[in-house]
This record gives C-alpha cells, structure tokens and sequence, in this order.
C-alpha cells in the first residue's frame, strides 16, 4: 500500500512586543477652595488639608496607544515632591469630566470615580500604583487625576509638586508597562 506522510502547519499568532512607555503631563493644574483662581501655569502643584483651604492637584496624560496584542499590565504615576509635611496619605483618584489647565477652579473642578490609588507623603518622587485607573481611563475616557490628601481639612499640611511648567525639572510621568 502507499504511504504518505502530512505536515500540517498551523501560523503561530503574532505575540505582544511588552514595551513600556512614560508619558509626560499635557496638562495640570491646581485649584484652592474657597478661591475663584486658576494656577494652571504654576510651576507647583499643591495639595493642602487645611480648614477652609484645601488644596487639590489635577494632572492629566496624553494615553499612548495600546501596542497590538498587548494589554495594559501596570502603571504608576510619578510626581516629585518639593515640599513635604512626613506621616500624611495623598489620593491619586481618576477625574470622570473634562477640565482645562488654565480653566480649572475649585468650583468648576470635576468630581472623582472610582477606587484611590494612595501613596505616603516623601521627599523626591511619590508614586501610586494607578493601574486599574489606567484601564478605566483607556475603556470609559481619559480625563487625569486628582490629587489630594486624604483626610482634607486639618491643619494646614501642605504638599508641593512639581508640575510641566518646570520643563526638564522632574514634571509628572505616567509610566505604562504593556505586555
């Protein structure tokens, strides 16, 4: 009888090339309760539990796109302290509605969804592990975070950042990782 012999060759689907990526702020800004003021062009993002004058920081981040076949697999967000009060909680929390950096007020600031990310108040870079945020962000919009103390209304523990305005001058980062 004859014999024959097959080989059946099946392509191996494309894999992701896991790559990460930093993305530098295209806008920031920060806004004071009980004050009508923009400080979209400071070079400092506070952020300040005082009564009567808390302050918040917003920072927003142009998303890459998502490489073929990979998906999000970690991210933090990266801000450099100038200034420190040791022993307080900072939020990094996803904004749910558009905001502009010279528009921003603490009246017209959009509100926060979702789960915070916290970090430790330090000296140098604090980072939050934003992944989730992140995700959400590329799924359901893209409109920054919000950065705040977590208990606001104390007694005037104020954080400075620095902001885009600073240049080379360690400005926020978004660093994704895809894979």
């Amino acid at each position: 009888p004859a014999s024959h012999t097959w080989t059946v060759s099946v392509p191996q689907e494309p894999t992701c090339a896991p790559a990460t990526v930093t993305a530098g702020a295209d806008a920031d800004s920060w806004v004071t309760q009980g004050s009508s003021s923009n400080y979209g062009s400071d070079s400092i993002l506070k952020v300040d539990s005082k009564s009567g004058g808390n302050a918040r920081a917003l920072v927003r981040f142009a998303l890459p796109a998502i490489p073929a076949r990979c998906q999000v697999v970690s991210v933090l967000l990266r801000m450099h302290a100038s200034s420190v009060k040791d022993g307080r909680t900072l939020q990094a929390l996803r904004l749910g509605a558009a905001w502009t950096e010279n528009g921003v007020t603490w009246n017209n600031q959009p509100a926060a969804t979702g789960a915070a990310a916290t970090a430790a108040s330090g000296s140098g870079y604090v980072e939050w592990s934003v992944t989730g945020q992140v995700q959400s962000m590329y799924s359901s919009g893209n409109y920054g975070f919000l950065i705040r103390d977590s208990v606001e209304s104390g007694l005037g523990f104020e954080q400075g950042f620095h902001s885009r305005e600073k240049g080379t001058d360690s400005p926020p980062q978004l660093i994704i990782t895809f894979g």
